[in-house]
């Protein structure tokens, strides 16, 4: 084997970070050559003022140096054109057209959407927590910060300011925690800009979140939903049918019988098939000196059994 052909094998051990693909398949190397044990290289990266171009040259210097023969390595960068970031997405997407990859029948990662019918039940704290838990056991997670108006997931996973990386219109969730997450805050030209969108415009918006970005192959994606039964409920139903739902609710009975009717639209007007996995009583302990049940049980109670009710029914459809 040539001194070529080994610095060609190294280099293919080494991985975009962000992409997680080795920078041989992604075309990223653009020069090799040697002469007398110095290398030279140059490397394409995906966007100008890439986050991960020091990484990078960390991760390709060392897998050149450990090569036997090589005494120098220089290195250098340049950006891809237009046609070569369109074969990355190409590579990145497995050869498919943008697409949805949850809601395709061979997908094998649970989605899973975090609902509420009122607000300020700690909905998108559940949802953080799951995912770290999660992620903790070695399960691989994505989140998808879908509550619109009031997104506090890159809060509470310490992304807040930062953004993604963007290929065209395919771009790369943060992580945190061994999570990956995505948020519309991320991408908005301000963090306290609002947001006004209509009914057809926040399907859109869901719809492009789930399919632009490259999530990679999950275990489990959790979308946090906005609090009610608008339309982001509806379209979750509408464009992972095969997703499932936790609706978290607080013990009182005020909170609980919205929650109930949160509930009840995902099964029975969205889709039948989606599946309530959990009823998530949330805020009803206060660990102090000893435990305290501080606020009565009876909102759960009820809402449990109208939810045992009904999913009976819908078993007879």
């Amino acid at each position: 084997m040539s001194l070529i052909d080994a610095l060609t094998n190294a280099l293919t051990t080494v991985q975009d970070p962000e992409l997680h693909r080795s920078i041989t398949e992604l075309g990223m190397v653009e020069e090799l050559a040697e002469v007398n044990g110095d290398v030279s290289i140059k490397i394409l990266l995906t966007i100008s003022g890439c986050p991960m171009q020091d990484r990078l040259r960390g991760d390709i210097t060392t897998a050149l140096k450990n090569v036997e023969g090589v005494k120098t390595v220089e290195l250098a960068f340049g950006v891809m054109s237009q046609e070569q970031r369109d074969y990355v997405k190409k590579v990145v997407r497995g050869g498919r057209e943008k697409t949805i990859t949850f809601a395709q029948p061979e997908s094998l990662t649970r989605v899973i959407g975090i609902a509420s019918g009122k607000g300020g039940v700690g909905k998108s704290s559940v949802t953080a927590n799951l995912g770290v838990a999660f992620a903790k056991k070695g399960l691989r997670v994505g989140i998808l910060d879908a509550d619109v108006y009031g997104h506090s997931i890159p809060r509470l996973m310490g992304l807040m300011g930062q953004r993604p990386t963007a290929i065209d219109q395919l771009f790369i969730p943060l992580e945190s925690f061994g999570v990956k997450v995505v948020s519309m805050e991320m991408f908005k030209p301000e963090r306290s800009d609002p947001v006004a969108y209509r009914g057809p415009l926040l399907h859109r918006v869901l719809e492009q979140l789930l399919s632009d970005a490259h999530w990679g192959d999950l275990d489990v994606l959790l979308i946090d939903l906005p609090p009610g039964t608008g339309d982001l409920a509806i379209s979750l139903g509408q464009l992972i049918p095969n997703s499932e739902i936790v609706v978290v609710t607080t013990p009182q009975i005020a909170a609980a019988e919205v929650a109930e009717r949160a509930g009840e639209l995902r099964i029975r007007f969205i889709n039948a098939s989606l599946v309530l996995l959990k009823i998530c009583l949330n805020m009803a302990v206060l660990h102090a000196v000893r435990k305290l049940h501080y606020l009565a049980l009876a909102g759960a109670k009820k809402l449990l059994s109208v939810y045992q009710l009904l999913l009976a029914l819908m078993s007879h459809f």
